[in-house]
Formats: structure tokens, sequence, C-alpha cells
């Protein structure tokens, strides 16, 4: 076996060794040679590695049975730092992470209208703020994960109808102006992987997220589905009203002209013929069984029934979590959403639910990004 060979096993094992630790609070070294079938030699010296890096820490003696008692490992969650945003249409929101997700710093500014001439400053001066605010770790910075609404594939956005990169490349610029790694993922991906790490463990699930526009970020046997070229789960571009409104996208009748959160709102303003209104202020009107604000709501529940049939009927998954204010905050939209499926198609089989996480969905699916990537282990 040449040195190389040997060099790529022994990497190979180092990744499977560390993976075991992760997914275990505790861990004994004879039992991570149990589970990953390496002999407890390669085990023991995996581990003195291992800690030597600091990226695992001993913690204390565990149970024996019989004979010396172990000493137990874990990961060491906090050796470096994570920083995930999520870039909207008119706001930035970041946090600042642990390795497995503990929050740190978080903060979110708003922007008059995210476009080319402001994107970069807004987001250097965001990124600096973080690096001010850091706990010293082993590692420091190990990544900067950027949640995008809109396309994107192989780290580049392809098309978004709020914003586009065409002056610069985003990647590029902060990666050398921070030297750490930086990745672009679609934002809804990242909600579907927050939920996946942070709230369920099931290996079919969409997570459906609705804000300014709608996304899917889909799951299929525990792996991210994105398609050929990133445009998978664009399910807000899907035509749902034939010969309709116009989109940025260049069809007409988009889901996303008709029940996302900005249009809903945009709606209920034309309705009442009150500029502006708030999410707050809908809900209080809605709360308060306003003929309006029912009638506006009706029309938001029909078309994400629309939406959600079609998921469940194309892809089968397990769980499907809705993310919007319009279903988080208000309690009994998902029981009206569930109550307008068709249960002869086995859309019943499926369970559909309000998102836990929240807004921070995203972030946190960006936090595990990274970390995935820095440790170089699977998800």
């Amino acid at each position: 076996m040449s040195v190389t060979d040997r060099y790529v096993i022994r990497e190979m094992n180092e990744k499977l060794v560390l993976n075991t630790i992760i997914h275990k609070e505790l861990i004994s070294r004879a039992d991570i040679s149990k589970q990953t079938n390496l002999n407890k030699a390669t085990v023991s010296s995996i581990v003195s590695s291992l800690l030597s890096r600091n990226l695992i820490l001993e913690l204390g003696m565990g149970a024996s049975s019989g004979g010396r008692k172990p000493i137990m490992v874990t990961f060491n969650n906090k050796a470096g730092v994570s920083l995930s945003l999520d870039l909207g249409p008119n706001y930035i929101s970041s946090m600042v992470s642990y390795l497995d997700g503990e929050l740190i710093t978080e903060k979110y500014i708003s922007l008059v209208n995210t476009n080319n001439t402001n994107i970069l400053t807004a987001l250097t001066d965001l990124i600096k703020f973080h690096l001010d605010h850091m706990p010293a770790t082993t590692y420091g910075l190990i990544g900067i994960c950027i949640g995008i609404h809109g396309i994107v594939n192989h780290n580049q956005l392809i098309f978004s109808p709020f914003y586009s990169f065409e002056n610069f490349n985003l990647q590029d610029e902060l990666e050398n102006l921070f030297k750490v790694p930086v990745l672009l993922e679609n934002e809804a991906n990242l909600s579907a992987l927050g939920e996946k790490k942070y709230t369920t463990h099931t290996p079919n699930l969409i997570s459906l997220s609705i804000k300014y526009g709608i996304g899917a970020g889909i799951i299929l046997n525990d792996t991210l589905f994105t398609g050929i070229n990133g445009y998978a789960g664009e399910i807000g571009h899907l035509i749902t009203v034939p010969n309709g409104k116009n989109c940025p996208c260049g069809n007409q009748g988009c889901l996303e002209q008709y029940a996302s959160e900005h249009q809903i709102l945009k709606l209920y303003s034309e309705k009442t013929k009150v500029k502006n209104v708030t999410f707050s202020q809908f809900k209080e009107d809605y709360l308060a069984e306003k003929e309006m604000a029912l009638e506006t709501m009706d029309l938001f529940i029909y078309y994400i029934t629309i939406c959600v049939n079609n998921l469940i009927l194309t892809f089968n998954p397990e769980i499907v979590i809705i993310n919007s204010k319009l279903t988080n905050e208000i309690d009994d939209v998902i029981t009206q959403i569930k109550a307008n499926l068709t249960p002869i198609l086995n859309t019943s089989h499926t369970q559909i639910k309000a998102s836990t996480l929240s807004e921070k969905s995203t972030l946190l699916g960006g936090s595990y990004v990274n970390s995935v990537k820095f440790l170089e282990i699977q998800h």
C-alpha cells in the first residue's frame, strides 16, 4: 500500500471517528471501536489526534462493565464559530453560533431596498461587527453562509426577483476580504436543513418558506434535493393562475404573486385602502374576525392548500413544515389547510405543521452547513 493510500484511509477513518463522536453526547474509545469496526489502536491514535487539535474533549469517567472505567470523550462544540446570514429583499438577519448551532450573537438590519450598490457594503459592515464581538476560540470564524432568496447553483446566484450580483462575485469579494470560506445557498434549502437538524430527523421532509417569495426546501432520503442546476423547490414560480399577474421570472400567474406574505398584505392594503398594512395589523384584524381580513386569509389558505397538495403528491414526504408568520403566529391556519386537503389521495399520511424555528430556521441551516464543511463530516 502506498503512502498516499495510507493517508487517504487514515483521513477517512478520522472523519468516521469524529462523525461518531459528534452524534453521541458522550462515548468511550471502546464504543467508538465497536460502532466504527476500527481496531482499538487505530481509534486511540485518532482520538489522541483529535484531542490535540481541540476538536474533542475528555469528560470524566464512564460506567465500568468490569475492569477499569473508560474515559469518555465528547465533541468540542466551542472549537470555532460560524456566521450565517439571511439576505432578504429589504433586510439582513445574521447569527453567530458555535459549531453545534448554539447562539452567541445575532443582529438584524433593515435596508430600504437590497441592490447591487448596497449589498456588499451592508454585508461587509455586518460581518465586521460580528468579528468584533466574537469570543476567542481555537479555530475562530470557520465560515460564512448566506441564505439567498433566489436560485443558487455552485455558489453563484442564478436568479432572484429581489436582487442580482451582476457587477461582482459575492463569494470571491467576501472571501478576499475576510479570508474564510463563503457559501451561498437558497434560503428555503437552508431552512429545510435547519428544520431537519434541530426539529425533526425524518429522512423525507419539505420546508415551505413563505416570505416575500415562496420556496420549498426538499430533503429526500436524508439528502437535500436541488435538481441539476439548483431550480428544484422553486414552487413559488409554478403557474397557479394561467395568464395571471406578471412575475419577475417572466411567467404569468406564479403562485408567489398570490400567496406570499408580501402579496397577502398588499392585497389587504388594497381591500382596506390602508397603506402599508403590517402583519401585526392584519393578524389583529383577523383575530377580531373582520370580514376583509377573513376573506384575505381564505385566499392564502386556498392557494397554499393547492401548493401543499402538489408537494405531497409529487414527493410523498413524511412531513411538510410551513414557515410563515401567517401559519406560525395564527393558530388555526394550519388546521384549515389540513381540512382543505383531499384525503382520498393519501395526503393525510403526511404530517403538516407550522415551523417552531420560524425566522431562525435559515440561519440555523447556515450554521449547520458551515460546520459540516469545516469538519468534513456527513450530513
